[in-house]
């Protein structure tokens, strides 16, 4: 995909591109599509183990305690920068963002409690999505700014915006 786009770049490109013949493709995939979806399915797994690895050494953490270090999704990230570097382009492939968001939201909804305190009618469905959806977007702008900040530097920032609860918030000017 850095010389082709998604949608020109057919079954033989990728046999020769990978040195293998059109038989061995078959094998295992129909189409172009099928491989894709593995790649994409493989990724967004791989996204998720990396958000996992904090609760490796102890199944409850309160997010204040959390330490940047433990926060390896953004190394993550950079270790298959060749993938992720080609965000744009995978736009173009149906359904690419909602396999991310599904298991980013899925992560949230089935293996991780987020534990509140009682708001009287908080619908945790809605806190849950706006969660995933506030940590896709900050993955997103990483990279669609070229991982301009280094890993680092995310996961001080995400720990940080989670820990983050403005009191009051005003409009400025006279609009």
């Amino acid at each position: 995909m850095y010389k082709k786009s998604y949608e020109q770049i057919t079954v033989t490109d990728i046999v020769e591109h990978a040195d293998y013949n059109r038989a061995t493709f078959y094998r295992h995939y129909n189409q172009k599509s099928d491989l894709v979806k593995e790649i994409i399915t493989d990724q967004a797994s791989g996204l998720i183990q990396a958000f996992k690895v904090p609760y490796k050494k102890n199944n409850y953490i309160h997010l204040n305690d959390l330490a940047p270090s433990e926060i390896v999704i953004f190394n993550y990230i950079i270790e298959n920068k060749r993938f992720y570097a080609l965000w744009r382009e995978f736009e173009a492939i149906p359904g690419f963002y909602e396999v991310f968001l599904q298991s980013i939201t899925q992560f949230f909804e089935h293996d991780i409690n987020l534990i509140t305190p009682y708001r009287d009618g908080l619908d945790n469905n809605m806190y849950t999505s706006f969660y995933a959806y506030g940590i896709l977007g900050i993955i997103l702008d990483w990279i669609k700014n070229d991982f301009e900040q280094s890993p680092d530097y995310m996961a001080k920032q995400l720990c940080k915006i989670i820990n983050y609860y403005p009191a009051e918030s005003f409009i400025t000017g006279n609009s």
